[in-house]
């Protein structure tokens, strides 16, 4: 045989896959593997974006709309208001992610079990506070759009719309029943804030300062940050 020539084959093809299964029994094997929580949590998160505004569209302060943005907050928790001494928060786990759907021991917690830490209160978007509670925060470094910690139990809550099955609540509560401030830890920590002592040799008068380039400063924030954004 000489070694120029060429022989050509036939074209190879591939078996055809077959299952002993028939269509329906595969079909119901495959929803076996379905996780029907992630469906709903989908369906949910689709649900709630059908209720919030684009980007910008309720000229709310900065900080505010980035928590709207991220948490999914609905336009109907900023259809009120706050008055004088009340503050309005929008309830969040206690804790973030995967670890606010399970118990410890890694056990999905129940509906029922989570709307009731929800409304319970811990921990929340601080999203409307009356003019009296404003003046307080503001002067100990709160913003609107900060995560709070709030005293377990205290507030009341109200509900603001129904989407699908699911009643959505905000916590009402005075700006006393605070216990914390998570967002304002962070900007302490990231060296953007600190508390110092502006109150001389003679008395204390603790304020939150911001980092000014370089430069500590001590001010009352401008009320025309409230007046623009509102």
């Amino acid at each position: 045989m000489s070694s120029g020539t060429i022989y050509s084959f036939p074209e190879f093809k591939a078996p055809e896959k077959t299952s002993a299964w028939d269509e329906k029994e595969r079909e119901r094997a495959n929803r076996i593997f379905e996780d029907p929580e992630l469906k709903a949590a989908i369906a949910r998160t689709e649900r709630i974006k059908e209720h919030m505004s684009p980007e910008g569209a309720l000229g709310l302060p900065p900080r505010l709309e980035a928590a709207r943005l991220k948490h999914g907050i609905t336009d109907a928790f900023f259809k009120v208001q706050a008055s004088f001494d009340r503050i309005f928060v929008f309830p969040l786990s206690i804790e973030d992610g995967e670890k606010a759907e399970k118990t410890t021991g890694g056990i999905i917690k129940p509906n029922a079990t989570k709307l009731r830490d929800l409304q319970e209160g811990n921990r929340g978007v601080l999203i409307s506070a009356g003019l009296t509670a404003l003046d307080r925060l503001m002067s100990h470094g709160y913003e609107l759009g900060d995560i709070v910690i709030t005293n377990k139990n205290v507030p009341f809550a109200r509900r603001c719309e129904t989407i699908g099955n699911e009643a959505m609540h905000y916590l009402v509560m005075r700006d006393g029943d605070l216990a914390g401030n998570e967002s304002l830890m962070e900007r302490i920590r990231a060296g953007q804030e600190r508390i110092v002592d502006i109150g001389g040799v003679e008395a204390y008068s603790h304020q939150v300062a911001q980092n000014d380039n370089g430069e500590w400063v001590a001010r009352k924030k401008q009320s025309v940050y409230v007046a623009d954004s509102w």
